[in-house]
C-alpha cells in the first residue's frame, strides 16, 4: 500500500482538561498548528472555554479555533455573543462558536438550570447571538422569543467579523435545526458513512425549510484517537472513552443505530455501577474499529486514510475518563508528532 496520505488541512484535534491550565492547551494548538490541522477544539467540561481559547489566539497564528461546545443553558446569549466577537477580533476571524444544549441529567446538576425546552432554547439562542453581531454597524437589536427578550440592543457603530455558529447535534430534529440556522453540525464521537448521509439528510430538510442550500454546512464530528508507542496501551484508553459515551442516553441511541445497543447497554450499567475495568473489557473490537483510532503512531496513521478521504471534518479527541490528562496529552502529542513527518 502507498505511504502516501491525504491532506491532512481539514483535521481537528479537541482537548477538554481539568488540571491542566490554558497554557498547556495553547502548547496543544502550537503543535497543532505546526502539524498543520485546521482546528483546535476547547471541550466545556470543568473549564470554560473562551479564556483558554484567548490564551490559544495569542499563541497561534493560522490554525482555527472553536467552542466544542458552549453549553446554552447556564449562558446569556447577548454575553455570550459579545465573548465571540471579542475572540474573534483577537484571533483575526479564526473563531467558531460551538453551541449545544448539553445532556438533561447534567445541566440542572452542574448548573442548577432545570433542562427544559432544549430546542427552542438553542434556536433563540443562534438568533440573539446572530443578531447581535449583525446590530454592529446596523440598526439596533431587538427580540421577542419565548424564552428571551432583547430591546434595542447595538453592539456598536462598526461592523464586527462574522463568527460561524456551528451546533452539536445528535438527534435528526436538532440536525435539522442545524440546517435552518446554522453554520455548521458536530455530530459528537459515534459516527459511521452510512450515519454522515443520514445527516446529510436532515440538515438538507432544515435547511429546504429555510430557504437555502444544506452544501455550505460543514459537518464535524469526534474521533476518538489514542496514540502510544504501546498500541495495546493505546488501545485499552480508546476503550475507555467509547465506555464513557455509554452513560449517555443520546449515545446509546447512536450505539443502537450503529448495532451495538444491546452491547453499550451492558457497557453503561458496568459504569454507572462503577465496574470501569469490566466496562472497558466489555467494548468489542469491531467498536474499537468502527469509532476509533487507536494504536502505535503508524497504526494510528494508517487508521486515519478513510477519515482523510470524506469531506466531514474529523476532530482528533480522547476523553479524559479514566484516562489521566498528561496520558491525553501525550498522546495527542504523539500523533501530531507523526502527521507531522507527512510534511502537510
Amino acid at each position: 500500500m502507498s505511504s502516501e496520505m491525504p491532506a491532512i488541512d481539514r483535521l481537528g484535534v479537541a482537548v477538554g482538561l481539568r488540571t491542566l491550565g490554558a497554557l498547556d492547551m495553547a502548547e496543544l494548538a502550537q503543535a497543532a498548528e505546526r502539524t498543520g490541522l485546521s482546528r483546535f477544539v476547547a471541550m466545556e467540561a470543568w473549564r470554560e472555554t473562551i479564556v483558554p481559547l484567548s490564551a490559544c489566539a495569542l499563541r497561534t497564528e493560522r490554525i482555527g479555533l472553536a467552542t466544542g461546545v458552549m453549553q446554552v443553558f447556564p449562558v446569556n446569549p447577548v454575553m455570550v455573543a459579545l465573548q465571540a466577537s471579542e475572540l474573534q477580533e483577537l484571533s483575526g476571524g479564526r473563531f467558531t462558536l460551538g453551541l449545544g444544549v448539553g445532556a438533561a441529567f447534567v445541566v440542572p446538576r452542574w448548573f442548577g438550570v432545570p433542562y427544559e425546552k432544549p430546542m427552542t432554547r438553542i434556536r433563540e439562542f443562534l438568533e440573539i447571538v446572530r443578531g447581535v453581531h449583525e446590530s454592529a454597524g446596523s440598526s439596533p437589536f431587538s427580540y421577542d422569543g419565548e424564552l428571551f427578550g432583547i430591546r434595542k440592543y447595538s453592539l456598536g457603530d462598526e461592523p464586527v467579523r462574522p463568527v460561524p455558529l456551528h451546533i452539536a447535534a445528535v438527534g435528526p430534529k436538532m440536525q435539522e435545526l442545524a440546517g435552518e440556522l446554522a453554520d455548521g453540525v458536530m455530530v459528537g464521537a459515534l459516527h459511521s458513512a452510512e450515519h454522515l448521509g443520514d445527516v446529510r439528510e436532515r440538515l438538507a430538510v432544515g435547511a429546504a425549510r429555510a430557504g437555502r442550500a444544506a452544501a455550505g454546512i460543514e459537518i464535524s464530528y469526534h474521533l476518538v484517537a489514542a496514540c502510544d508507542q504501546d498500541g495495546d496501551r493505546a488501545r485499552s484508553l480508546a476503550r475507555r472513552s467509547i465506555s464513557y459515551c455509554t452513560q449517555y442516553p443520546h449515545y446509546l441511541k447512536r450505539f443502537a443505530a450503529e448495532g451495538f445497543g444491546a452491547q453499550a447497554e451492558q457497557i453503561g450499567q458496568l459504569v454507572r455501577r462503577h465496574e470501569n475495568d469490566s466496562a472497558e473489557a466489555q467494548v468489542t473490537d469491531a467498536m474499537l474499529e468502527r469509532f476509533a483510532v487507536a494504536g502505535t503512531p503508524a497504526e494510528c496513521r494508517e487508521q486515519l486514510r478513510p477519515h482523510l478521504s470524506g469531506d466531514a471534518v474529523p476532530i482528533l479527541t480522547l476523553f479524559p475518563f479514566r484516562v489521566s490528562e498528561q496520558e491525553v496529552m501525550a498522546s495527542h502529542h504523539l500523533l501530531l508528532k507523526e502527521l507531522g513527518t507527512l510534511g502537510a
